[in-house]
């Protein structure tokens, strides 16, 4: 079974502490609407069950925050989780088919701290998202919106999931990859066109968050994803979830960088970043951009030295902005004196310090990349005229860059449910012994619940008649038409009686892919 769900209590805040203090997600099974079966977690004393029990699986946030909480109520703390990070998806592989199952997923806070006028600090027990399921007076179920229930079973004859084509960029320069995974073929639309765009602010070279839009439909599914990484820990919509992964920053794209062809030297270059003055990820003037050295024989700059000095250079450094080309200040300290990059005797390098951001700075606030030569050897001639060097980046995803991907929703093949027919229907219990396994409970009242054998391996569209094996009909179940293959039956007869036990003919017809025959048993 596959669960989804989304961000929203990711973004709440506790009212009394004002603070954010959501920590994780907790997800519940049960076979009963009461939520029965994880509630194995005692008091201290034993007098009783205590929050919502146990959970089949617990995630939460890498946030220093994990094991027992200090807090304790009726003798029993909290687990707060192990770091394993968060998720928006889990897929249950212990399930039964034909069993019919609750899930629920709880979020959880880790307790926050308040300090009274007096100093005093108290801590609050961690609160967790209660599960609130109700039942009306025939037997029916209300489900709250942190609760499905589901029966596991294999699909109709002929299924073929719902699929996503490869996503294509339509514009941007971001570096990565984007796949699209199908989570619940039910949900996704076939022949729609959809659409990932990402988030930042003016001043982000990474994108803080990425959205999906349903261009068909003109929808917006969620504006929220983070997760860059490709985990498949994102959240969905629309059936799909897509899979990002891209830089965390920027990176010098060494296939691209290089002198230029035709530049007489036979020096190498390399950069640093000044990551101690501007964040890498901090976007402004000049930056990321890529950039372009030019070096001369003659004197076409001016660098700044000590004290922001001016010295003339042989050498200017230009950023290819998206709004045009813009030259770029540099720091240069000459200590040979020739205005250009050279080795110094003892082993020693001068350095291009290029300057970006805003000229209110200090030169030294300013400082971005530096440049120096690189394997100092007496065969190395020199950067000097005609002689061009550009700096190629590789950036993250960031806003506009934009891809798209088309669905196809699921579908029942006939040529495929044709050929899978030929091997005979079949019946879950077979034989029947008194009870199955995934018959539920009574409601309200005493006695035993609902009965019930299934007949799997069905085509969408068929009609299953049973006989005794006297040849008297016994009861028709119609299958709908719906993508579920298989057709309950409550072993009840035309005539709503109990039907006796013995040996019973089912026929299938299934029209134009012919019909079967099958026998079953039922045993008191």
């Amino acid at each position: 079974m596959q669960l989804t769900w989304d961000d929203a209590a990711e973004r709440s805040y506790d009212p009394v502490a004002n603070v954010n203090d959501f920590e994780g997600y907790r997800i519940y099974r049960s076979t009963d609407p009461d939520f029965r079966d994880p509630k194995i977690i005692l008091t201290g004393r034993g007098t009783g069950t205590i929050g919502n029990g146990k959970p089949l699986a617990q995630f939460d946030l890498k946030d220093g925050r994990s094991g027992f909480s200090q807090t304790t109520v009726e003798g029993i703390a909290y687990y707060l989780g192990n770091e394993s990070g968060l998720t928006h998806t889990y897929r249950d592989t212990t399930v039964t088919n034909g069993q019919q199952y609750y899930y629920a997923v709880c979020a959880y806070d880790y307790g926050p701290s308040i300090t009274f006028q007096n100093q005093e600090v108290f801590t609050y027990y961690p609160s967790e998202n209660a599960i609130t399921v109700s039942r009306t007076p025939r037997g029916g179920t209300i489900l709250p919106k942190n609760v499905v229930s589901v029966r596991p079973n294999a699909r109709t004859l002929g299924y073929t999931p719902a699929d996503a084509s490869q996503a294509t960029r339509v514009a941007g320069e971001g570096t990565g990859t984007i796949n699209v995974k199908v989570l619940d073929s039910k949900l996704v639309p076939d022949g729609h066109l959809f659409k990932i765009t990402f988030n930042a602010n003016a001043d982000e070279v990474h994108a803080n968050s990425y959205n999906l839009i349903d261009s068909t439909a003109g929808k917006v599914l969620f504006k929220t994803g983070t997760d860059f990484e490709g985990l498949g820990t994102g959240i969905s919509g629309g059936g799909v979830q897509p899979i990002i992964t891209t830089l965390k920053t920027i990176v010098i794209d060494t296939a691209r960088s290089g002198f230029a062809p035709g530049s007489p030297t036979n020096a190498k270059l390399e950069f640093s970043y000044f990551d101690i003055v501007f964040p890498i990820n901090l976007k402004r003037s000049g930056f990321p951009d890529d950039l372009t050295i030019r070096f001369s024989n003659a004197i076409i700059d001016t660098a700044v030295t000590s004290f922001d000095d001016p010295v003339p250079v042989k050498f200017t450094v230009i950023a290819h902005t998206p709004t045009g080309d813009k030259r770029l200040k540099c720091f240069f300290a000459d200590q040979n004196g020739d205005s250009t990059l050279s080795f110094l005797a003892g082993g020693g390098h001068e350095e291009i310090r290029v300057l970006t951001g805003p000229d209110s700075l200090r030169t030294d606030q300013r400082y971005t990349w530096g440049i120096r030569l690189k394997d100092d050897s007496v065969s190395t001639r020199t950067p000097a005229q005609g002689d061009v060097y550009n700096l190629r980046l590789r950036r993250p995803f960031t806003a506009g860059d934009v891809f798209t991907f088309t669905t196809k929703g699921e579908v029942v093949q006939d040529a495929k449910a044709k050929q899978a027919f030929k091997e005979a229907p079949y019946v879950v219990p077979n034989p029947y012994v008194g009870a199955a396994s995934f018959e539920p409970e009574r409601f309200a009242v005493s006695g035993r619940g609902e009965r019930r054998i299934e007949f799997r391996g069905l085509p969408q569209n068929c009609t299953v008649r049973i006989y005794t094996v006297r040849g008297e009909l016994v009861q028709t179940l119609t299958h709908d038409g719906s993508t579920d293959g298989y057709i309950p039956w409550d072993l009840r007869t035309k005539d709503n009686l109990d039907v006796a036990p013995g040996l019973y003919i089912f026929h299938v017809d299934a029209g134009q892919f012919g019909s079967q025959l099958g026998k079953f048993a039922i045993i008191k």
